[in-house]
């Protein structure tokens, strides 16, 4: 019987397992069974079913609550899920804002800096300008203060300026002598050494044109010698070799009365000016170069002898 009790015991947890059991034990072999124990424990099992058929509804209804539960907990999972993407979303798009605002806002500075660096540097040579502009200022008032009042010294200044090779210098006091005394024999000559001072510095076209100037002004002034010949010498350097060779040719002209150191110098010129293989002369194919000098020249009249104030250059070769 003992043996019997434990075996319904252990088979409690499994519905219709007791009836089973209970039947074999009724039928068990060499064993005796009283009525009011088999009564007893037929409640007791009813007992046993009834509790454990409640507790498997109890047990079912956890699970179902447990069920609703995991599906609440997965939906509002889901919902953190799309709440997290669309906070990313959001983020990328804020991020791709602030990135953009931020490379207008570099833009802007660089280009702040490019402006900075242009007015600055507007600034510095405005600066440089005005500093040259006070530069010159000091210079002409030092000029205007340094001007001799005498004639002859005037003259001695001007030309010491010219030996000293301060052209400008020298350029201004010889323009103050021929303001100063428009009328004065040196006239001509103040006149060709305001053009030399331009040729010695190299601007020969405004040369030229003193020194036409000079041969249409003061044609039987003894300075035309030397008008003429620089004529030459600037024209060539010039390239302009058609002219050159009618100015030089008309130091040569059969009733010249150039002196003979120019009249030498100008013939050594045009077989240099004819010579040349295009290094000097750019104007070979041109069929109406010369003409300016044709014009310069047509109206030359007799000048005086006279020994040229300058040593005539040696040769024509630019610099």
């Amino acid at each position: 019987m003992l043996h019997l009790r434990r075996r319904l015991l252990g088979g409690l947890g499994r519905p219709g397992a007791v009836a089973s059991l209970l039947a074999a034990a009724l039928v068990a072999p060499g064993c005796l069974t009283l009525k009011a124990e088999h009564d007893d424990l037929a409640k007791k099992v009813d007992k046993l079913e009834t509790q454990t058929i409640d507790r498997s509804k109890e047990l079912d209804e956890k699970v179902v609550e447990a069920d609703k539960k995991l599906a609440e907990l997965q939906a509002k999972l889901d919902q953190a899920e799309s709440l997290l993407r669309g906070s990313q979303a959001g983020i990328g798009v804020r991020m791709d804002v602030v990135e953009q605002e931020t490379q207008q806002l570099r833009g802007a500075t660089e280009n702040a800096e490019l402006v900075a660096s242009s007015t600055q540097q507007a600034l510095l040579e405005l600066r440089a300008d005005i500093d040259e502009r006070l530069k010159k200022l000091e210079e002409k008032l030092n000029e205007a203060t340094n001007i001799p009042e005498s004639k002859d010294e005037l003259w001695a200044e001007a030309d010491r300026q010219l030996q000293r090779k301060n052209f400008k210098q020298a350029r201004t006091l010889f323009r103050t002598f021929i303001s100063r005394y428009p009328g004065d024999p040196k006239l001509p000559d103040a006149d060709f050494k305001v053009g030399l001072t331009f040729y010695s510095e190299r601007d020969y076209k405004s040369a030229l044109g003193i020194f036409y100037k000079i041969i249409q002004d003061h044609a039987d002034a003894p300075v035309v010698s030397d008008a003429l010949y620089y004529s030459g010498l600037g024209f060539a350097k010039l390239g302009q070799c058609k002219n050159a060779i009618a100015y030089f040719e008309a130091l040569n002209r059969p009733k010249s009365t150039a002196p003979a150191q120019y009249q030498k110098a100008a013939r050594d010129q045009i077989d240099l000016l004819k010579k040349d293989n295009g290094e000097l002369c750019f104007d070979r194919e041109d069929a109406g170069a010369g003409a300016a000098a044709r014009q310069g020249v047509q109206e030359t009249q007799k000048p005086a002898a006279k020994e040229p104030a300058p040593a005539p250059a040696k040769s024509t070769k630019k610099k």
